[in-house]
């Protein structure tokens, strides 16, 4: 008897949610066609008019799914999808922290950097070579002897670089992004 009556109170509050959703996409769908006919006719030859219309459409609609969302308690567990994967995406950030990011942070660095730059002589960790590519992550440098050397980009704020200038050959020490001697 209490679950036929528990079934009961579900189906009417089902109905009642599909009856309140009908309504709403209804009266939506009234107040747009209202708009549209309002701004066809009265505002015809003002500039912009059309843009307008579909703003209020677009804020509309966008009203209207966010309505619809927390009626039919989607937007709950969208949150939970949403926190989980921020949580994951978190978990995942911190672990390459030190890797990746360093890295990334290093190369926005140098691209503004006039001394380390695509074709400078450099000396970094005992190699030394030409600068012939730079990435956010990494920079390549050609040797003398045809080798190619990858350097992460972080070790350029974390060890001595000796640049070499192209024109006088001479030689500038640079240490954590700024010049010494």
């Amino acid at each position: 008897m209490k679950a036929e009556r528990m079934r009961g109170v579900a189906e009417i509050m089902l109905t009642e949610k599909i009856l309140t959703t009908l309504a709403v996409i209804l009266c939506a769908g009234i107040f747009r066609v209202a708009v549209g006919w309002l701004f066809k006719r009265r505002l015809r030859g003002a500039a912009g008019y059309q843009l307008l219309a579909n703003t209020i459409t677009g804020v509309l609609g966008i009203g209207l799914a966010l309505y619809l969302l927390y009626v039919w308690e989607i937007i709950q567990a969208l949150l939970e999808m949403l926190a989980t994967f921020g949580l994951l995406a978190t978990i995942f950030m911190w672990t390459i922290k030190d890797v990746w990011l360093s890295n990334v942070f290093a190369g926005l660095s140098l691209l503004g950097d006039r001394l380390i730059e695509v074709g400078k002589e450099v000396e970094i960790s005992g190699k030394r070579g030409r600068i012939v590519e730079m990435t956010l992550t990494l920079t390549k440098i050609q040797t003398p002897e045809g080798d190619l050397v990858i350097v992460p980009n972080r070790k350029f704020r974390e060890e001595a670089v000796v640049v070499v200038r192209n024109s006088s050959g001479r030689k500038i020490n640079y240490w954590r992004g700024r010049r010494i001697g």
